[in-house]
């Protein structure tokens, strides 16, 4: 029931994500078990989040570990964002994860789901070291900027997880993909808040005083 979970909201929306059309979509006959299992539709959703993340956190932890406390900004970036593309891209089995999860990360009443699993203890290891990183940017901005990278590789990737093209017609390799994705997301880190930004920010904060 995860699997038809996972590719009903992929390919159909949240909204074609009831627990009767999962269960008719994993074959399941007996009307309570997803009731049973899950509880609610909100439950099915965490059910998937934790099942999926489990494994790219694990392989995140691993990344983490081998970069060490003095990894710089593009090792971070890459434990960010490796483990998930990985997943996604070469993977043993045809993913709907990134679409699934663009999908329920949109939805009002899901979102804060999705967070909460989405964000286990190896998201926010990376994540406080590379916001700790950002420190060429104003306060206000680092962790805006940080949560966009995030948001760009996710949707980047159930754009290609969706069979969408690279350079014109043709497809791009999934390493190559993915190191750019990298590449994007570092750039996005890297720029500098320009005179307009800061200037807009030094005015914000003179209205608030």
């Amino acid at each position: 029931m995860i699997d038809a979970a996972e590719r009903l909201v992929a390919e159909r929306g949240l909204a074609a994500m009831s627990l009767r059309e999962v269960q008719g979509a994993a074959g399941q006959r007996n009307k309570s078990a997803a009731h049973y299992h899950f509880g609610s539709k909100e439950g099915l959703v965490e059910a998937v989040v934790a099942t999926r993340m489990g494994a790219v956190g694990a392989a995140r932890r691993e990344l983490l570990d081998d970069i060490g406390p003095d990894a710089d900004r593009r090792e971070l970036v890459e434990a960010l964002v490796l483990p998930l593309a990985d997943h996604v891209l070469s993977g043993p089995r045809s993913s709907h994860w990134a679409r699934f999860l663009v999908q329920a990360a949109n939805d009002p009443t899901l979102a804060a789901v999705v967070r909460r699993s989405f964000e286990g203890s190896s998201f926010r290891d990376v994540r406080g070291r590379l916001l700790a990183s950002l420190d060429h940017l104003p306060e206000p901005l680092r962790a805006r900027r940080l949560d966009h990278a995030v948001a760009i590789v996710v949707t980047s990737l159930a754009h290609l997880e969706g069979g969408g093209r690279g350079d014109g017609a043709v497809t791009l390799p999934a390493s190559v993909q993915i190191a750019d994705l990298v590449d994007m997301a570092l750039g996005l880190l890297e720029a500098p808040a320009s005179p307009a930004t800061t200037a807009a920010l030094a005015h914000r904060a003179a209205r608030r005083a």
